[in-house]
């Protein structure tokens, strides 16, 4: 049998922070052995990706043992797990795009090095051979000058990838690293995945078959904070091999909306950081209509919902009309924007660096802040607990209201996911802007949340929805345009 580089004997743990110390994993024994790559499933809150910090060095059992097996034997110290392995996963995404740091791609390759969040010394001229060779590798090498806060999702989740191997670590965890990426950079992705399989071991968790390489072979499930071997007898939630969700629209006659204009561009550009990011955009929304924008990762979709959720701002000679019924119809005013249309997205999600319990995070939605700023009424935490309990519809009231107390930071990305949606609905908005809304959700809660997105849009909530999976889009959607190098061109 090939060495053991992890072993996990009987460990438990609670999450640094919660002063309930209650257990998020339960008597956890695993030995992760050289070459035995392995795919983790199990629902969203399970503790897959707590499994991964743990074997990171990043928690600490509270009950157990873990310890990571070198050149000079076992040790037990965290550093020596941090020595050895490298997670590229939601949160680390989140980090940079919250910091807004002013590095460049060549730079955040650099800090790969020594697993350092910024360049602290001077690069060897092999390490910057390393970066090129990599970025390379990567078809990235127009992103090696630009800096991280202009990345789009998908472009800093295959940077955080290069810099994970330019570390060549024995152990590379990857938390549901794919998601975002569309179809070419999914491509290189695994293509140079694959080639450092050899050199490393890879444990990854996944909810998309698709997301799977056929080299990784091993399978473990996580259910409830426990480790298995095999997934429970008569348990339908083995979401990486089970495809579920809403087909694809089926194509046919456009659906040209006949009532009032909603949302109306005439020749928008867009600057960020002096760089044209958008282009000439001339593009209008009816009632009626539930618009799907498609396009390769960089082209602008982001920053398009971004625009019209009044985050991002029209240069001199274009226009950007609202008209918002709940907001009284014709809005001049940002506030009135930002209540009108709600974004969510992986970057509003990130930019969320407070501690709130669930709840208050979702009372947030009614101001459309980040932060609590004021009390909020009784009617308003009501409404709020009614959107959580729409997007929790397998939660008991008791789990729910343990749910709305727990700081957001101690929640998976997929609990999150759903949050931030009731976050947007709460106040009536007329507009939804969804960026890759399922990204992180398993298979049930994907389905569950796509079927809700259909009933809103039955009860006139209207939808702007970007994603690279077919399979993710809702059937209410009627309209197309696509994306491409800033320009938007309306496909039906």
């Amino acid at each position: 049998m090939s060495e053991i580089i992890v072993s996990i004997d009987d460990v438990s743990l609670f999450l640094p922070g919660d002063s309930s110390q209650q257990h998020v994993l339960h008597n956890i024994n695993w030995q992760v052995r050289r070459g035995a790559h392995c795919a983790l499933l199990g629902p969203n809150g399970s503790g897959k990706s707590t499994l991964l910090r743990l074997m990171r060095g990043e928690l600490w059992p509270a009950k157990g043992r873990i310890q990571w097996h070198g050149p000079d034997g076992a040790e037990d110290s965290p550093l020596a797990g941090r020595a050895m392995t490298a997670l590229v996963s939601p949160a680390q995404q989140e980090n940079y795009q919250r910091q807004a740091w002013d590095l460049t791609g060549r730079d955040l390759l650099l800090t790969g090095f020594e697993d350092t969040p910024l360049v602290y010394t001077d690069s060897t001229a092999f390490r910057k051979q390393a970066v090129d060779a990599m970025a390379a590798r990567l078809d990235a090498e127009g992103l090696l000058d630009r800096t991280v806060p202009t990345f789009s999702q998908g472009q800093l989740r295959l940077l955080l990838l290069g810099r994970a191997l330019l570390r060549a670590p024995t152990l590379l965890l990857l938390d549901e690293c794919d998601e975002g990426l569309d179809e070419r950079y999914r491509q290189i992705f695994f293509e140079t995945l694959g080639e450092y399989a050899s050199r490393c071991t890879v444990i990854m968790t996944a909810h998309r078959a698709a997301n799977i390489p056929d080299w990784c072979t091993g399978r473990r499930y996580v259910r409830n904070g426990r480790l298995l071997t095999a997934p429970p007898a008569g348990d339908a939630a083995d979401e990486a091999n089970k495809p579920q969700g809403n087909s694809a629209p089926a194509a046919g006659e456009p659906v040209q909306g006949s009532g009032h204009i909603m949302l109306d561009l005439d020749n928008v550009t867009v600057f960020i950081e002096r760089q044209e990011v958008l282009h000439n955009i001339n593009w209008c929304m009816h009632q009626g209509e539930n618009w799907r924008i498609t396009g390769a990762n960089g082209s602008g979709k982001s920053t398009f919902l971004r625009l019209l959720a009044g985050d991002e701002f029209v240069a001199a000679g274009g226009s950007l009309d609202h008209w918002l019924p709940n907001q009284g119809g014709h809005v001049t005013t940002l506030e009135a924007v930002r209540k009108g249309v709600r974004l969510v997205s992986d970057l509003s999600q990130a930019l969320y660096g407070y501690s709130l319990n669930a709840l208050d995070m979702v009372c947030t939605g009614f101001d459309n802040s980040i932060g609590v700023y004021r009390r909020f009424s009784e009617a308003e935490r009501a409404e709020a607990k009614g959107r959580m309990a729409l997007m929790f519809p397998e939660e008991s009231a008791e789990r729910l209201e343990l749910l709305g107390q727990q700081s957001i930071r101690h929640l998976s990305t997929g609990q999150l996911r759903r949050l931030f949606l009731a976050r947007a609905l709460v106040g009536g908005p007329d507009i939804l802007l969804l960026d890759e809304p399922c990204s992180g959700l398993d298979a049930a809660s994907r389905a569950q949340y796509l079927h809700l997105l259909d009933q809103l849009a039955a009860q006139g909530i209207h939808m702007v929805f970007v994603s690279h999976h077919n399979e993710d889009a809702p059937l209410c959607i009627n309209r197309e345009a696509h994306m491409e190098g800033g320009r938007l061109r309306v496909v039906q």
